[in-house]
């Protein structure tokens, strides 16, 4: 708008605004404390009065034939900007903005009195200042959003950082990441990672079964934790109590007694058809690095439709660790087993697997419909190639640690 194109009638009302500008600007702001997100204990009344004193002195002014565009729309971005670091919800703020052209046109009408229709011509003139204003309000809103999602990020990423560093017992650090990341700064804590195959719909589909797990991204992996109030204690009440109490007490991994046990199975029960790694618990913040690094390579295992977890995948996780002192158990172990045709080894192996699975001879004959004399002979001859008697428990642990490490030794793995 220029200066020739403006009405008589509309530059005489622009006049006898900006006299009144602080009266009206007085009534514009008791109206905009009636919304959600303004009330004086999220922004101050000097701050609301002196920002729709500024953004309506200009509209009036552009309105006068001033060319303010550039000025008005960066006042107008600087709002946005700073609507969102003070919390007020885009909702409010927009409401609050298309308020000004009910609050133009009726100060203008008011100042103008039998003149009314000498503004009509004008009204598409008022709506397009408040709609460049509106839009530029929001524009900057929306920048502002996006540097402090940035920011959120950068700060969840440096907490995640220490946090799960390990070594580092910071009470400071674990309010600052509680906080920061949404989780309660009391445990016991699960970790679910995910295996890279699976990363896209990781997040939806954990929070499909916790609605209230933390999800989270750290360089590329995609993860969860999960507190003991994400809502595990309803998984829990629907697998059956009594299941649930047999198997925390046959798992005997978690290292935590009670509840924190019996919800730990739950975790891994719930997670069980997703292709992530699922932790042990950790009692707190401190202990949530070893965790992490335990789902971490626990992903690793995990394939389409089955997590992986400790109970089932720790003599693997043994071999990595051990290294070359796993390589050499193993070695040393199947020397003389080498020697065996291909076809024995096999069948030996599984005759060795399928036992250790249960404990039971007849057990594993009937999953190999043999008679348990041929799974009985069978145990006794790998006995006495690699020196390890299946049937003794101490045994039997030391077997799956070294069939793992042939295993990755034959996989080409570390």
């Amino acid at each position: 708008m220029n200066d020739e194109s403006v009405s008589p009638a509309l530059r005489r009302g622009i006049r006898s605004c900006l006299a009144d500008l602080d009266e009206i600007t007085t009534l514009y702001v008791s109206q905009v404390r009636t919304l959600t997100g303004y009330v004086e204990s999220v922004i101050a009344e000097r701050d609301v009065h002196s920002t729709a004193f500024t953004t309506l002195g200009l509209m009036f002014r552009q309105l006068g034939g001033e060319r303010l565009e550039d000025e008005l729309r960066a006042h107008s971005r600087a709002i946005g900007r700073k609507r969102v670091r003070q919390g007020v919800p885009l909702e409010s703020l927009l409401r609050a903005v298309r308020m000004d052209f009910r609050f133009i046109w009726q100060a203008l009408n008011d100042r103008l009195p039998g003149e009314a229709d000498r503004l009509s011509d004008d009204v598409v003139a008022i709506w397009e200042v408040v709609e460049a204003h509106t839009t530029s309000v929001q524009s900057g809103y929306m920048l502002e959003l996006g540097q402090v999602k940035a920011e959120l990020e950068q700060e969840q990423a440096f907490l995640l950082r220490r946090l799960l560093r390990g070594g580092v017992d910071d009470s400071q650090l674990h309010v600052q990441a509680a906080e920061a990341l949404e989780i309660p700064l009391t445990g016991p804590y699960w970790v679910a990672v995910a295996h890279q195959d699976a990363a896209a719909g990781f997040a939806a589909d954990v929070q499909d079964v916790f609605p209230a797990a933390v999800c989270l991204r750290l360089d590329g992996v995609e993860f969860a934790v999960i507190a003991g109030t994400s809502g595990v204690s309803g998984v829990a009440g629907s697998s059956g109590a009594s299941g649930l109490s047999s198997a925390s007490g046959s798992s005997g991994s978690s290292g935590s007694s009670g509840s924190s046990g019996s919800l730990g199975v739950s975790v891994q029960l719930a997670l069980a058809d997703l292709q992530v790694g699922v932790s042990q618990s950790a009692a707190t913040l401190s202990s949530l690095s070893e965790m992490w690094q335990l789902a971490s390579e626990l992903a690793e295992f995990a394939v389409p439709g089955r997590a992986a977890v400790l109970a089932q995948h720790w003599p693997s996780l043994v071999v990595r660790r051990l290294g070359p002192v796993a390589s050499s158990l193993a070695a040393d172990a199947l020397r003389d087993f080498a020697l065996l045709p291909s076809s024995e080894r096999d069948l030996l192996v599984e005759a060795v697997e399928v036992y250790m699975a249960s404990g039971s001879a007849s057990k594993a004959a009937g999953v190999l419909f043999c008679h348990r004399n041929t799974i009985m002979n069978r145990l006794a001859k790998f006995a006495s190639v690699a020196g390890l008697d299946p049937t003794v428990p101490d045994d039997a642990a030391t077997i799956k640690v070294v069939l793992a490490a042939a295993r990755g030794a034959e996989d080409g793995r570390p």
